[in-house]
């Protein structure tokens, strides 16, 4: 199957002012320009632009949106990623799950099935605590503050994926899965409010855009002086 791409995706820094000194930031190249397939079946080109601060010139700013995407490396949408991890939990084999998706028009190799399920699964069953402390005081060291992004990925069966980023490297810093429940549950919840909170420096969170009752979940969770901010676009 050869596959044609349906669009081409630009993409910049969410927030275009640099954190330390508050200069506006300035394009310096392309970070990454990869061609990704979506659980739609589209085939579009993500170019992630990469923006410094002309005077700080110590860091390299980057999108959000196009970074959770994909993962890093990958050239499945996140949400392809996670059908597999949800199928492959549920014991369906590699060639039912490269059937299933190639009646979507995903192609994708066996081989590359089990790299991407191994993938997600070593995030989904990292040491939470861990990763996100260790990402908050890398950010509160560098930048004085925290920014992080949070995703919803819903699938058909009511299973949800949460997914925690650091904007500032654009890095997975944990996956969430709840099956079979809506994610405004007291757990869901209960869960984000370990790492979403008022104790935390956290000043700006990107989110997902539609989603009102998840929007309105993380915002209960969060300081009233954090700001909100939608993922670009798609």
């Amino acid at each position: 199957m050869k596959m044609t791409t349906h669009a081409n995706k630009v993409y910049k820094p969410e927030i275009m002012n640099c954190p330390k000194c508050g200069e506006k930031l300035k394009y310096v190249y392309t970070i990454s320009n990869k061609v990704i397939q979506f659980s739609s079946s589209k085939v579009i080109k993500i170019k992630n632009m990469a923006y410094k601060c002309p005077i700080c010139n110590d860091f390299i700013y980057s999108s959000a949106t196009a970074h959770k995407m994909s993962f890093k490396g990958c050239t499945y949408s996140t949400k392809v990623i996670c059908m597999i991890e949800n199928m492959k939990s549920k014991g369906k084999s590699r060639d039912e799950i490269c059937d299933y998706l190639l009646s979507n028009e995903i192609e994708i190799s066996d081989r590359n099935v089990d790299i991407l399920y191994n993938k997600i699964k070593s995030i989904i069953n990292s040491d939470y605590d861990k990763n996100i402390k260790d990402s908050y005081n890398e950010q509160l060291s560098l930048f004085n503050e925290i920014r992080i992004c949070v995703d919803l990925i819903t699938l058909k069966d009511n299973t949800y994926y949460v997914i925690l980023y650091n904007w500032f490297k654009g890095d997975i810093i944990a996956i969430f899965k709840f099956i079979n429940r809506t994610i405004e549950y007291t757990e869901a919840k209960e869960i984000l409010s370990k790492y979403i909170n008022e104790k935390y420096n956290i000043t700006y969170i990107i989110t997902v855009r539609p989603v009102i009752y998840f929007h309105q979940v993380i915002k209960c969770l969060t300081s009233p002086k954090t700001k909100m901010i939608s993922f670009s676009k798609f």
